[in-house]
């Protein structure tokens, strides 16, 4: 199976495991996570950015200022455009999902990242706000942090 297969096929997969049970506003909104993960594991640093609302804030985990614009969040995942698809992967760990209304969910949870060639794989935390914007559910706060060892 090639990468971009396995890829897709691991998204679909994921995106059904936080799918199952849940109304259609919550699965369509925490999709957007599994976009996110999708466009991380093909490096796709244009694809990650157009997830988020053009007055997003952002804490990224090597972050030292808050990212207040797409701009800023574009420049922090530049890097990944440079890598080989499928030198990492990254996939959903845990996920609790929090619906504030029916335009506005908070999703929290944990999301791992494997590295080709390392036998550990890197655990993070996360927290993000999703809410529809103009018909389309979009990124509005994220942060994200390395899990303590």
């Amino acid at each position: 199976m090639n990468m971009n297969k396995l890829i897709t096929t691991v998204f679909l997969m994921s995106l059904a495991s936080v799918s199952w049970g849940q109304p259609e506003e919550k699965r369509e909104a925490a999709s957007v996570f599994q976009e996110f993960l999708l466009a991380y594991n093909q490096s796709d640093a244009e694809g990650i950015v157009n997830l988020f609302s053009e007055d997003a804030i952002f804490w990224g985990t090597g972050s030292k200022t808050l990212g207040e614009d797409t701009e800023e969040i574009l420049q922090y995942f530049s890097q990944i455009s440079q890598r080989p698809v499928g030198q990492r992967f990254a996939s959903t760990k845990d996920l609790s999902i929090l619906e504030l209304s029916k335009d506005s969910i908070l999703v929290s949870g944990v999301w791992q990242v494997a590295i080709e060639g390392q036998a550990n794989d890197t655990f993070f935390r996360l927290s993000m706000a999703i809410s529809l914007r103009d018909g389309l559910w979009k990124i509005v706060q994220f942060h994200n942090s390395r899990m303590p060892e």
